[in-house]
């Protein structure tokens, strides 16, 4: 007992206790390890080692540091041969070189079912992590091979063994290559053990592959396929043709060596852009202007939406017809405004004389009338009626009612108070029609511009 005290002492000041962190993946333990040996520490953790792993140590005084650098586990499928390899490599092409598989020009790799580049990361966000210890499944599917050059003695030597007797009747006999089909081997063998010649009658009974591509929307495909026709093909794609789409070759034409297959995807849309039509511009004179003046005001194009049925072919525009079209909104005329002049040329302000109270000070070109200037007959009953009903007479004006309302009164400077109480076709925007009796004095007001004050 004194011996192993004695020994266990010692130990303890030759190999003092350690604190030692350990790193797996996302997992962080920390313990404490007598001897500061790695592999003491790992099983204190209960963390164990795959093929492949890597440990990484760092030391500093009575601490110590061990990261376990996992390896990727892998499931490769290539040539009919699955390989299973643990591996840290960073890339595709670098796991596949571990598993002594070389990537050809052509091959095609998948990662989990998905088409990857060989010098793709492996890691996380780009394939599967290695954390999860989940085997990552990459298959290499290897190119087509190059058909092979026209021999001329292949076709002396298929018509030297096209006629050769069955295979069971001619025992004994030695390994024969024959010449099936252009760009297509097929080994026929006789005198065989029963197991070896069951086998080579299954491998000439499979059906015969044929190189072909495939152009599908510009996009051109190279397989070997034992599809029999056209429509094979494109279920093998999972190809759905649509309305409008076009095919090289009739659907139930027999698939054959070489053949190029291409399909037009062919798209018919009804698309819509706005047109506008212009507003037509009309003169108009506006007694709110000085004789001379002139004022535009602009016009609203009017919208038209044109359809138009456009044809894409693989995504290019192919043409264009037009459809139809709708209008959205009619254009609204604009106006070229200017100052009315007088007959006379004159056209001048009356002078104005009024200092009363008043609510609103308009300047309007004003004109003047009798009951003759209507369209009813003296012996007619509406002769000289006004709008309102009343007769017309002195004091009484007519106005256009979008701009001074009927029922306003108003005073102007030479002629007097005067009632809004009548319309006419002629008056419009800031017109007066200034009323007078029938017996009044040869042009009884000069037509012109006017200040009317607005009473009420």
């Amino acid at each position: 007992m004194l011996v192993v005290a004695l020994l266990m002492v010692l130990a303890f000041k030759v190999f003092p206790l350690q604190d030692v962190t350990l790193v797996s993946g996302d997992t962080t333990v920390q313990v404490r390890s007598t001897f500061g040996d790695r592999e003491e520490a790992l099983d204190a953790a209960s963390l164990e080692l795959a093929p492949g792993d890597r440990l990484l140590e760092a030391r500093t005084g009575d601490q110590a540091a061990v990261a376990v650098q996992r390896a990727t586990p892998l499931v490769v499928l290539v040539d009919g041969v699955r390989i299973e390899v643990r591996t840290r490599a960073q890339t595709i092409a670098g796991a596949l070189a571990l598993a002594n598989i070389e990537v050809r020009d052509g091959d095609r790799v998948y990662v989990d079912g998905s088409r990857t580049a060989p010098d793709d990361e492996l890691a996380a966000g780009t394939v599967s992590a290695a954390s999860t210890d989940q085997p990552l499944r990459i298959e290499v599917v290897r190119a087509l091979p190059a058909a092979p050059e026209a021999d001329p003695s292949a076709a002396v030597l298929l018509a030297q063994t096209s006629s050769l007797p069955p295979l069971e009747a001619v025992p004994g006999t030695a390994a024969i290559s024959v010449l099936a089909h252009p760009g297509a081997w097929r080994l026929r063998e006789s005198g065989l053990p029963p197991d070896m010649e069951r086998l080579a009658r299954a491998v000439a009974a499979l059906p015969e592959r044929r190189s072909i591509a495939l152009n599908l929307g510009g996009q051109v495909e190279l397989l070997r396929t034992d599809a029999a026709t056209v429509e094979d093909v494109l279920a093998l794609f999972e190809i759905e043709l649509g309305e409008h789409d076009r095919v090289s070759h009739p659907l139930d034409d027999r698939v054959t060596e070489g053949m190029v297959i291409v399909v037009v995807e062919v798209e018919k849309v009804l698309e819509d852009y706005i047109e506008y039509t212009p507003a037509r511009m009309y003169w108009r004179d506006d007694h709110t202007l000085a004789p001379g003046e002139q004022r535009t005001i602009e016009g609203i194009p009017g919208e038209v939406r044109v359809f138009e049925e456009v044809t894409y072919e693989n995504g290019l525009e192919l043409k264009r017809v037009p459809h139809s079209a709708r209008v959205e909104s009619k254009p609204v005329a604009g106006e070229y405004l200017r100052g009315p002049v007088a007959e006379d040329g004159v056209s001048p302000v009356v002078v104005d004389d009024y200092d009363g109270p008043y609510r609103e000070k308009i300047r309007v070109w004003s004109t003047w009338y009798d009951a003759t200037h209507g369209d009813k007959a003296p012996d007619h009953p509406a002769f000289g009626i006004t709008y309102s009903g009343i007769l017309l007479e002195y004091g009484i004006c007519a106005v256009d009612p979008d701009y001074i309302p009927l029922g306003t009164r108003f005073y102007v400077p030479g002629y007097g108070e005067c009632l809004a109480a009548d319309t006419g076709g002629l008056i419009n925007g800031w017109d007066v029609d200034l009323g007078f009796p029938m017996d009044h004095g040869p042009d009884p007001w000069h037509t012109g511009y006017v200040n009317i004050y607005i009473l009420d």
